[in-house]
């Protein structure tokens, strides 16, 4: 069966594609692109194309593009939330979290994944959106050099420490839970095994756990309490692969809590959703509801 591929791109399908026919009907010139395209994705998909590091060094790379934002109150340590943006990049819907986050008295810390990498709007729309670049798999390396630069903040709690994934940062915090949970080797640290301490839970918004994410490859895998929010009516992360995987680790007694918001489209909290994208509606009530949500959840840790 062929599978769908991130956010609908057609290019993504391509393996189920015969090119032997492309060659004989569909011209050399088609049958050329196809093949890059496919080479492109199956590097991504074997990570044979991903830049691998040293978590030490993939901590350094990183960690010029952490945007770390304190409470103006703050008189200590203080726990942190680290916000993982998008296949779009850092939006206006990153800043509107930051700012509920610091007003309640805690850090955040936003991770430019897209910049780190010199992804610009439309690098990140055609390439990352696309499926063609900087899987949930390779993005994953940031998580935890993110979490390990942050744990040596002297301003920061690093003990309480919770991820925030939006769409494609949902889905690189899901590898990266699967990754800790099964002590497997993340291709984009050298294939080095990645520990998450001091992170207490994460929280992901219409993430996306269909292929070729690792959720969809070998199920979730967690250590760490999880909360799950989907879009009731989402038209570009199906909601459906996340379903059946959430209920899967529930019912295998993993700390996995799964909610869906009904009437709601895919990035329902970002105020500048693209205008000729009616898939995308901006929901201000259910945007404030979220923000809540997550300083709710970051106020009960520690306890």
């Amino acid at each position: 069966m062929r599978r769908a591929s991130p956010w609908s791109s057609p290019a993504c399908g391509i393996s189920g594609i015969n090119v032997k026919r492309l060659l004989l009907f569909g011209g050399g010139t088609t049958a050329f692109l196809v093949l890059i395209i496919f080479a492109g994705l199956m590097s991504n998909a074997t990570a044979a194309g991903v830049t691998a590091r040293p978590l030490d060094t993939h901590t350094g790379f990183l960690a010029p593009y952490l945007d770390i934002r304190l409470p103006e109150t703050a008189t200590g340590p203080v726990p942190a939330a680290l916000m993982f943006h998008g296949c779009g990049g850092v939006r206006q819907v990153q800043d509107d979290y930051a700012l509920a986050l610091n007003e309640a008295g805690y850090a955040a810390v936003i991770v430019d994944s897209n910049a780190a990498r010199g992804i610009g709007r439309m690098g990140a729309m055609t390439q990352v959106c696309g499926g063609f670049r900087l899987w949930g798999q390779e993005r994953a390396a940031d998580v935890f050099a993110a979490v390990a630069e942050v744990r040596t903040l002297d301003a920061i709690d690093p003990d309480r420490l919770t991820l925030i994934g939006w769409s494609h940062g949902g889905w690189t915090i899901l590898d990266a839970l699967g990754f800790e949970a099964e002590a497997s080797p993340v291709p984009a640290l050298d294939h080095e095994t990645g520990s998450l301490d001091g992170v207490e839970s994460a929280i992901i918004f219409y993430p996306w756990c269909g292929w070729p994410s690792r959720t969809d490859r070998t199920g979730l895998h967690t250590l760490r309490p999880l909360q799950i929010i989907l879009s009731g009516n989402d038209l570009v992360a199906r909601t459906e692969p996340c379903e059946t995987a959430a209920r899967a680790a529930i019912a295998d007694g993993q700390p996995v809590t799964l909610d869906s918001w009904d009437g709601l489209s895919h990035a329902f909290d970002e105020p500048n959703s693209p205008i000729l994208d009616p898939r995308m509606q901006y929901d201000a009530e259910a945007s404030a509801r979220a923000r809540a949500l997550v300083v709710e959840v970051m106020g009960g840790q520690g306890e």
